[in-house]
């Protein structure tokens, strides 16, 4: 390390291209890839936006799906899955996993991310990360932190109190960082003022609280201030800037002694990170294992959400399959995380292997609104002659994409309208779902059998047949509750630059359950097709026991869910939360004692005042529950006074019994900044151009760029005008990185310049970066 130069050592803190870091005399290249459900390793290694392809991986089942088997040893299976594949492809760093909170379910990358509660991620995170590494393979958590939404996702500002940031938002980052990472990814927005990658409040949290000595990088595109960011402790810029960053932290270091160590404490860690990962060995997988650990995943995962007396289907009932998904299955979500798959399973090819007696109709098309009459009437003449009807619906992948939200949480009207049309001829309606998160279910009622199937990667068509027949018994359970419109969800996504989280620690359950809030089906929730009776709960000092009994016919899963309901207090809290679950395999007639140790951890709250997690004295409930809102057995827990606790707390509008968010400025130490910010010279690298569109060169570069999105030849005109929103929305400067040098750093800084007013200076430069 001592004989690196300083300019080398510079050197290593940004990437080589897109996706490796940058090869020294005596380092090899590391080489990093997309891969929360399923490895995306570009065929190009210029190649950010994905255009030219990647090579073909098992695509598994979607955090959102794999979060609903709560089974932390299936989400380690697939990532040793991936792990293998990692080993295969010489990929050192995958960048997953996503476990950002799902705040609102209209976040468009919501299918990235495990669930709403901390807990629940934390643990699945953790077993992810875990398993990963045991392989030999780095990973990246992601999206470090409060990054919770599309819109504006480069430049939004979280404003969030400390209650909520350290309970709902970090906690499932501290629970992953305990198994030791490579990386942890710092997201594009800020909190509180500052962006995540240069934030000494946030990566002070990861570095001074809880230890972290691996390496911080910035999402791809994310750097804004790359001095400040290396102080602070974000060690890796990705993509590569060119050189302009090397530049600037070179002649800020020659004067600056403070910024020379923290580049010295950065390289160091890079160096850590390739000597311990950058190894390729010689492995192979088999696909076909693979896409069968996929199709185990899926299957153990997809929630039985209503079932009277209709499910399992039997080889014998005469059943109509109807879908525009029937040869096209929707499995996984667009953007980064998107793979090539080894093979995708349709349920076209696969039928027959089930039953002689389906007969298929797609009954609706994936355009528009669904609406086909030739094939809404061929779909509806064949439900009037079969027992039974299985409708697959669901969204159209142009509604779930990185770098969009959604607007509603309908599906397509006219398979909503076909579900209604078909039951006035046959009451005998089954309903698959497919989406990548919470989607309006109020269609249930047209239905005997529910299904939710989320995005089940490339073995989804099998998983949802092995579900319907009989071949796997559903054993998941929502990591989410479902609402039918969003307007029963406290949490509004917008466009603000300033973004309040003025639900403070409401969100999800913790929200509609404490609320008394109407829901579809609360979290925790899902059917199996056997049944469990639960007897002799009991707490003996910190030790909680249940039993837990198979009185159905078929073997089968339980999700057991303990929950801690709180105690009167000054202070405001959730009404219930979960704190414990453990997932138990029962043949028919077989019981299991289940035991879970309780800690003080599980009974504290952060307390702003204290700057630190506490506890307060009370009665507390410890529960068992089938589900958020179905509560089995309550036992009292009383826990003694703590010296730390202040309690002279100030009464807020969150104690209310009707939820009130008017005292989130109170939860403050500084004036809340606006909510819109005016956009006004001077511009920076920063900006975006959004910003600039309303200058003259601004307009000249918005046509340029609208002409090169033409160029680049992708056929679906949705996917075109994300492109084209995430452009806007992009800084300056994260463009020229990422241009592959079609857009040089020298010429933005040309433009920016010519926008405010500096002609001269910036057409000189212009000139310049567009000669090199």
């Amino acid at each position: 390390m001592n004989s690196l130069s300083l300019i080398d050592k510079i050197k290593l803190l940004e990437g080589a291209n897109v996706w490796q870091t940058k090869s020294l005399s005596v380092f090899p290249q590391l080489f990093m890839a997309d891969g929360p459900h399923g490895l995306r390793k570009q065929v190009d290694h210029g190649d950010n936006l994905g255009i030219g392809g990647s090579l073909p991986a098992t695509a598994f089942p979607t955090a959102s799906l794999l979060a609903c088997s709560w089974d932390k040893d299936l989400i380690a299976m697939v990532a040793k899955a991936i792990a293998k594949e990692a080993k295969t492809q010489k990929v050192h760093v995958v960048l997953g996993p996503g476990i950002n909170i799902k705040r609102s379910p209209l976040c468009g990358r919501n299918f990235e991310y495990f669930s709403e509660d901390p807990y629940l991620t934390g643990i699945l995170a953790a077993s992810y990360v875990k398993a990963i590494e045991c392989e030999g393979v780095g990973c990246a958590v992601k999206h470090f932190c409060c990054n919770n939404q599309e819109t504006k996702r480069f430049i939004q500002n979280s404003v969030v109190d400390k209650r909520a940031l350290n309970e709902i938002y970090l906690k499932a980052f501290k629970m992953a960082v305990r198994e030791n990472p490579a990386m942890v990814m710092a997201s594009y927005n800020k909190v509180n003022g500052y962006h995540s990658t240069e934030s000494k409040e946030i990566l002070d949290i990861l570095r001074e609280n809880w230890g972290y000595d691996g390496v911080i990088v910035t999402d791809w595109g994310a750097s804004y201030n790359r001095i400040n960011e290396v102080k602070n402790g974000c060690d890796l810029e990705m993509p590569s800037s060119n050189g302009y960053n090397t530049d600037s932290l070179l002649k800020e270091a020659e004067k600056d002694e403070k910024l020379k160590e923290a580049i010295d404490r950065s390289a160091n860690r890079i160096i850590r990170l390739i000597h311990k990962y950058a190894k390729d060995e010689e492995v192979t997988f088999s696909k076909d294992e693979h896409h069968e650990i996929a199709c185990i995943a899926a299957s153990e995962s997809m929630v039985l959400l209503k079932n009277k007396n209709i499910l399992p289907l039997d080889r014998n009932d005469n059943v109509a399959i109807i879908s525009g998904f029937i040869d096209n299955m929707r499995y996984q979500g667009g953007g980064s995380s998107h793979i090539n798959p080894t093979k995708v399973d349709q349920i076209c090819d696969l039928y027959k292997d089930y039953s002689d007696n389906i007969k298929l109709a797609k009954g609706f098309s994936l355009d528009d609104d669904g609406y086909d009459e030739k094939l809404f009437s061929e779909a509806i003449e064949l439900s009037k002659n079969v027992d039974k009807v299985v409708l697959i619906v669901g969204l159209p992948e142009r509604y779930e994409t990185e770098g969009l939200d959604r607007e509603s949480l309908d599906i397509p009207k006219g398979q909503v309208d076909l579900i209604k049309e078909i039951y006035k001829y046959n009451k005998n309606v089954i309903a698959v779902v497919v989406a990548g998160g919470v989607v309006n279910l109020n269609f249930a009622e047209y239905t005997k059998g529910l299904v939710m199937a989320y995005l089940g990667g490339q073995a989804s068509s099998k998983a949802i047949m092995n579900i319907l027949f009989g071949k796997a018994n559903p054993s998941g359970r929502l990591a989410e509750t479902f609402i039918d419109t969003i307007d029963e969800c406290n949490v509004k996504l917008n466009d603000d630059d300033n973004v309040y989280y003025d639900e403070s620690i409401y969100v999800g359950y913790r929200y509609y359950n404490t609320f008394n809030k109407k829901i579809r089906y609360p979290f925790g929730y899902g059917l199996s097709y056997t049944e469990f009776a639960y007897r002799d709960f009991n707490i003996v000092d910190d030790k909680v026991t249940v039993k837990v009994k198979n009185i159905g016919n078929y073997e089968g899963k339980e999700v057991v869910q303990l929950y801690l309901e709180n105690n009167d207090s000054q202070v405001y809290k959730e009404r219930r939360r979960l704190i414990k679950f453990a997932k138990v395999n029962l043949k028919p007639n077989e019981e299991e004692e289940v035991t879970f140790t309780l800690s003080l951890d599980d009974f504290t709250y952060f307390d702003y005042k204290l700057n630190k997690y506490t506890y307060d004295k009370g009665t507390y409930f410890i529960q068992i529950g089938k589900n958020v809102e179905e509560i089995i057995y309550s036992l009292p827990y009383e826990i003694k006074s703590n010296p730390e606790t202040i309690t002279n707390h100030e009464p807020l509008s969150y104690s209310k019994n009707e939820y009130d968010t008017s005292d989130f400025y109170k939860l403050f130490d500084k004036t809340l900044p606006p909510k819109k910010e005016k956009v006004q010279r001077p511009f920076t690298i920063n900006s975006t151009l959004n910003d600039i569109k309303t200058t003259l060169i601004g307009k000249l570069i918005v046509r340029m760029l609208i002409k090169k999105a033409d160029n680049l030849n992708i056929e679906e005109e949705w996917l075109q005008e994300v492109v084209l929103k995430t452009l806007f929305d992009t800084p300056i400067k994260a463009l020229s990185n990422m241009s592959g040098n079609e857009f040089p750093i020298k010429a933005a800084e040309g433009v920016i310049d010519i926008c405010n007013k500096k002609f001269i200076k910036g057409i000189k430069k212009l000139k310049e970066g567009l000669r090199k």
